[in-house]
């Protein structure tokens, strides 16, 4: 009698291209808009960035085929110095 091994590999789903909106609280100049793109854009899976100081806001196009937690991008625009309020996918 012979010994067989079964693997179960995770199947991965790769979602289309996404866009996310992050509304961000405190962003008030160009310089803040900046540093907040600066740090967003670093991150890996991150495709573009435009931020709108006048409604303080993100919007954050995401690779196909890649997942960004929202404490990821939380965390790029704390070390930018500013705050998020909400995260919320949008349609393209």
């Amino acid at each position: 009698m012979g010994i067989c091994l079964i693997l179960i590999l995770p199947v991965i789903v790769f979602a289309e291209e996404s866009i996310l909106l992050v509304k961000i609280k405190g962003m008030t100049c160009p310089s803040c808009a900046a540093s907040v793109e600066r740090e967003v854009t670093k991150l890996d899976g991150v495709g573009s960035v435009k931020i709108s100081i006048a409604d303080g806001s993100a919007r954050i196009r995401v690779k196909e085929g890649v997942l960004i937690k929202d404490a990821v991008i939380d965390d790029a625009i704390k070390k930018a110095g500013f705050v998020v309020e909400s995260i919320s996918a949008r349609p393209q």
